[in-house]
């Protein structure tokens, strides 16, 4: 007799996890890296070097296969520049957002589909990877360049989080 009982909720449970699951958000990756190496100086029109380009050049090879369908910059020309070649390979106009706005708010957000890829600066980088609910990550270095975290949104303020390093190019 308990067998039978047994034998009946668990057709039901089966059920409710499958219609759970089919509810649930599907996990998105969220590429986040800061500009490529800036020419020089700090201002907001300061673009990336030669090795900059290199890199973000780099960065368009890696990611090109990746599923990004969106690419959000800031006003910085040297992210806009750091985003170009993928941007230019995959067809896709990244959309420009103030560098103080929760870009983490805008992603979790976003209709699911694709991965996305975001372009920020040194002092932003952090921040947005914890908002994303990766937690904490090391302040990033004025010379370092190469960081690709690879942020997967796998539930409300949860996510996974993989840093990788990306290589420049001997100049």
């Amino acid at each position: 007799m308990k067998l039978t009982s047994t034998l009946r909720v668990r057709p039901l449970a089966l059920m409710a996890v499958c219609l759970l699951a089919r509810a649930a958000d599907p996990a998105r990756t969220v590429f986040v890296v800061r500009h490529a190496e800036r020419a020089g100086g700090m201002s907001a029109d300061v673009g990336i070097s030669d090795a900059g380009r290199c890199r973000a050049e780099t960065l368009a090879r890696m990611l090109a296969d990746a599923g990004v369908k969106a690419i959000y910059v800031t006003e910085l020309v040297r992210t806009q520049q750091t985003a170009a070649p993928l941007a230019k390979k995959l067809g896709i106009r990244p959309e420009v957002i103030a560098a103080d706005i929760d870009v983490a708010a805008r992603l979790r957000a976003r209709e699911p589909g694709g991965s996305v890829l975001v372009v920020g600066q040194a002092t932003t980088i952090p921040g947005i990877v914890k908002r994303l609910g990766g937690g904490d990550v090391p302040p990033i270095a004025d010379d370092e360049y190469d960081r690709l975290y690879v942020v997967t949104l796998t539930g409300p303020g949860e996510a996974a989080v993989a840093m990788l390093r990306y290589p420049g190019c001997a100049q």
